[in-house]
């Protein structure tokens, strides 16, 4: 929760300090960032949690040496996708006025992804870590990067107003987030090994994680690349903004997911697994409260937030952040998700992302075609719920379909309609 509200807190300053075209050329890198790495996860932090040698050295050493070439190798491939953009606007293959026509980011690709290089040389500590449910441990090194990072990138914009502030910022946090790791967390040191059992386990195991992760990538980062090759920079730095306001549920819900429910479900399964549904409940209730109140509140207040927040440059955000508040909803499953991993069922992530896929794919095309880009705000939001089914049937097949586990969301959107309805009137009376 306080990296998303250090993450938030640093989006208003740098607003403040750099024009929206910079936001928008920098979410195309960094969805070009996600893109490669989960297209390449061959999922070893889930492995390590879950496999009974995940604390064996000869295992953990393996898995790090795995994490250094993976690294290397994709930001040598960033590096050729730098070239294939460079050779695509000399082509003119772009549309003009688009992110991909721009010709700062082939340069922004390349240093921004050598963050990659840095972060594979981190330490698999922290995979250990989770499987130990040491979370503070990871939670104080996570907080720690973001405030030096934030404040490279914040005092390189004062300085400069340029883009490559945030390159610098991203790029100290990896090196900081690679010292502290291998300085604090507490395991084996790293060797470069390729133990041949270890790593038929972890290529084994990983298969479905890759596929998951490839769809995956593609419904959670899809919306940016192809909204930048259909609407102007500043418009997608305005999608930006919207989608980091909106993304203040949802992001906290996924760094909980991350970093505690699996590891906390997987423990439940294999020790006590006829606690599923207490602590199953507790957790969904927990999530419903936070994703249905603030979606609640944006979706009502977003006009009086950004009004507050950002200057008058970035209002028209307002609107697109109501239409993304509907889709935040659609999160509170991924709370399931979880449990799919926790018992083994890797091949139901792939099931329940590939319908997302398919509406970013198709349906935000078609949406923009007809409806401009509240059209393909509509098919972004609707990609959140299509996977419900899958989940509900889940539920209903592990007894977790209980009335309980629901009644928490109603109320909490109730409740956030009527305080982001309440800020709408203070502010117009003010």
């Amino acid at each position: 929760m306080i990296a998303q509200l250090l993450r938030f807190g640093g989006n208003l300053l740098l607003a403040r300090l750099l024009m929206p075209e910079a936001f928008g050329l920098m979410a195309v890198v960094a969805t070009m960032m996600v893109a490669l790495n989960l297209l390449s996860d061959i999922g070893s932090g889930v492995v390590i949690v879950q496999s009974p040698r995940g604390a064996d050295e000869e295992f953990l050493h393996t898995a790090w040496t795995l994490q250094v070439m993976r690294g290397t190798a994709l930001w040598l491939i960033a590096g050729l996708a730098s070239l294939g953009i460079l050779f695509g606007q000399a082509q003119t293959w772009f549309m003009a006025g688009t992110v991909y026509a721009d010709p700062r980011l082939p340069g922004l690709l390349t240093a921004a992804t050598f963050a990659m290089v840095i972060d594979g040389f981190g330490s698999i500590n922290a995979k250990l870590a989770e499987r130990n449910l040491e979370m503070h441990r990871i939670a104080i090194m996570d907080v720690a990067t973001r405030v030096v990072a934030l404040t490279v990138m914040v005092v390189c914009a004062y300085l400069t107003e340029s883009i490559w502030s945030l390159v610098a910022g991203a790029l100290v946090g990896s090196a900081l987030r690679c010292f502290l790791g291998h300085r604090f967390l507490s395991g084996p040191s790293p060797r470069f090994r390729l133990e041949p059992t270890a790593l038929r386990e972890l290529v084994s195991k990983g298969k479905w994680v890759i596929v998951s992760s490839t769809l995956g990538f593609v419904a959670m980062n899809g919306d940016r690349m192809l909204l930048g090759g259909l609407i102007d920079t500043t418009t997608l730095g305005l999608y930006s903004i919207a989608l980091g306001l909106t993304s203040i549920a949802s992001g906290t819900v996924l760094a909980v997911l991350g970093r505690v429910l699996f590891p906390v479900f997987s423990e439940v399964v294999n020790k006590r697994r006829h606690e599923l549904p207490i602590v199953y409940r507790k957790f969904q209730q927990l999530t419903d409260l936070v994703v249905g109140g603030l979606a609640g509140f944006i979706f009502f207040g977003s006009e009086p937030i950004v009004q507050i927040l950002y200057d008058s440059r970035y209002q028209a955000a307002a609107h697109i952040c109501a239409i993304l508040a509907i889709g935040t909803i659609g999160t509170r499953f991924l709370v399931v998700e979880q449990i799919y991993l926790a018992v083994g069922r890797t091949e139901l992530l792939t099931a329940a992302t590939l319908p997302r896929v398919l509406v970013i794919l198709l349906g935000l095309p078609i949406g923009y075609h007809f409806a401009g880009l509240d059209g393909a705000l509509a098919a972004i939001a609707l990609s959140s719920f299509v996977n419900w089914p899958l989940a509900i049937w889940f539920r209903a097949k592990h007894g977790l379909n209980n009335i309980l586990n629901d009644v928490v969301l109603p109320v909490a959107i109730g409740i956030g309609l009527a305080l982001g309805y309440a800020l709408t009137r203070i502010v117009a009376w003010a």
